[in-house]
């Protein structure tokens, strides 16, 4: 690989690109095709079901491998109320932040009056 930027941290990007592309798919199917994932993820069938293992080891996914039939079947994730109001709520105070510090600029412009010479009325 030619890249300058890359070439420093080229298994790191790999590694990272074939972790995105894993969490993406467990995300959307239940069950999935090793052969078609390590296509995906530019491995032969073999070092993707190694990789798979040691992911689901090291990661604790509630995952199952069927080698006869080469595939990974996830488990169901269910998400507690708690983790659902956390989701929702995470971005609010930045917001309300946000929306206070535009309505105290909008207040300060219509208390300073038009600014003459500038274009702006």
């Amino acid at each position: 690989m030619n890249d300058f930027f890359l070439v420093a941290c080229l298994d790191d990007f790999i590694e990272n690109a074939r972790l995105f592309i894993f969490e993406t798919f467990i995300r959307i199917h239940q069950c999935i095709g090793i052969d078609m994932l390590a296509e995906k993820l530019n491995m032969t069938g073999d070092e993707a079901e190694r990789w798979i293992v040691n992911l689901i080891r090291g990661a604790r996914l509630d995952a199952k491998i069927d080698s006869k039939a080469r595939t990974i079947v996830m488990g169901t994730q269910a998400v507690s109320p708690y983790q659902q109001v956390i989701e929702k709520t995470k971005g609010l105070a930045f917001r309300a932040q946000l929306m206070g510090s535009n309505i105290k600029k909008m207040e300060k412009k219509q208390l300073e009056g038009p600014v003459w010479g500038t274009g702006e009325l």
